[in-house]
């Protein structure tokens, strides 16, 4: 049997009609409204007399939760079930989102949110393993996913952009959580029969360790993280960047991350046409040269209108990263589709959060105009580690 044949049987091989796909999908989109925190951290800055590297640091601490719970279910996963984590872990985060609106002080804010990153870093991570394994329609299911998922990371800014300004970041976060815990407890009942027959098959096996799992994706895991961190970068940075550089008002500046989901959005769509012709290593590669000239387009356009359209090409150059980095992973380690899929998923968790956090630091000192050198090494890093992976 050919290596790519071999799938672990616990994950449902048949096609999925379109309300089994919509009720698989709509836990990681819940995700996306968490996360628009080029619009949370001024919040956050000010609520707590934060310094930038301080509010860096706290979008850190949440990727650290995320990472931490990605690397328990990297070992975890293909026993435990997909199926069964989604409402446990959703209600998780969606607690977590509401606690960290009562955070007294800046200490246990960043506990709140390390909870926060658990639950919600979990819940997509599930969900991406239910998609890796939908055999030949893998690539269509992880494309169309990260593609809706591209669609609400759209509209949160535009939405959190209203609400904090007339009410608070704290107003927004709660909202968000009472309707995470609501489509958690949905999920539950509307999941209960097929959560209660599921099993592992007997024909699973553990004999690919996590170890050799992690020699076969190493370097996609770092190229990925790579990417990922340059998205977290403009994602938290760069409101604050656009507003040091031109005059605009505070409605225009809020739109400035949903131009970077726009392109990640049309990225995330083009590869799922893609991924069926052309192999996700030539894709990743060409991505991250795409990013970097994107990147210095934002830093160096004299106009605002200018700065978003860069701003698009970035997201257009970022947006392969989970859909491409899955697929290829999952390839190289077809025993473990959880454990792959998983650690794919820590890896850009980590690298978003150690990117926001790095680059927190070196705006502090050197100011936003370091942004394309700090994402020209992330991603040089990037490039170098899909380099050395074979296809």
């Amino acid at each position: 049997m050919r290596r790519e044949e071999i799938t672990a049987a616990n994950y449902k091989r048949e096609s999925l009609n379109w309300y089994e796909l919509a009720l698989r999908i709509f836990p990681m989109l819940t995700v996306a409204w968490v996360r628009p925190f080029s619009l949370i951290l001024p919040g956050l800055i000010s609520t707590y007399d934060l310094s930038l590297d301080e509010a860096g640091f706290a979008v850190n601490v949440l990727e650290v939760g995320g990472v931490t719970a990605m690397v328990m279910l990297g070992w975890t996963m293909d026993r435990w079930g997909a199926i069964r984590l989604i409402s446990i872990t959703l209600a998780l985060g969606s607690i977590a989102l509401i606690a960290s609106t009562f955070s007294a002080g800046y200490e246990t804010l960043l506990l709140a949110f390390f909870v926060i990153g658990i639950g919600n870093a979990a819940t997509a991570c599930a969900v991406n393993a239910l998609m890796a394994g939908g055999g030949e329609k893998r690539a269509f299911y992880l494309g169309l996913t990260h593609a809706l998922f591209g669609v609400s990371s759209i509209a949160a800014p535009l939405i959190a952009g209203v609400i904090i300004g007339t009410s608070g970041w704290q107003r927004y976060y709660l909202v968000i959580g009472v309707v995470g815990l609501f489509f958690a407890a949905a999920f539950h009942i509307a999941t209960y029969e097929t959560r209660r027959s599921w099993r592992p098959a007997t024909t699973f096996s553990m004999s690919e360790g996590i170890i050799d799992v992690l020699r076969d994706i190493g370097p996609v895991c770092l190229g990925i993280a790579a990417m990922v961190g340059v998205q977290g970068v403009f994602n938290s940075w760069i409101y604050l960047d656009v507003v040091s550089r031109y005059e605009i008002e505070y409605s225009s500046a809020i739109l400035t991350p949903a131009y970077l989901w726009v392109g990640i959005l049309i990225g995330r769509t083009t590869h799922t046409w893609l991924a069926d012709r052309i192999h996700p290593r030539r894709l990743l590669i060409a991505s991250c040269v795409v990013a970097v000239c994107g990147a210095y387009g934002v830093s160096s356009a004299p106009a605002f209108w200018l700065a978003s359209s860069g701003l698009i090409v970035v997201g257009m150059g970022i947006s392969g990263a989970y859909q491409l980095g899955t697929v290829w992973s999952v390839q190289l380690s077809p025993r473990r589709i959880g454990a792959a899929s998983t650690f794919v998923m820590a890896s850009a968790a980590l690298g978003s959060g150690v990117c926001t956090w790095i680059t927190g630091i070196v705006v502090e000192s050197r100011g936003f105009g370091a942004l394309p050198w700090v994402v020209s090494v992330v991603l040089g890093v990037g490039m170098v580690s899909f380099l050395m992976k074979r296809a």
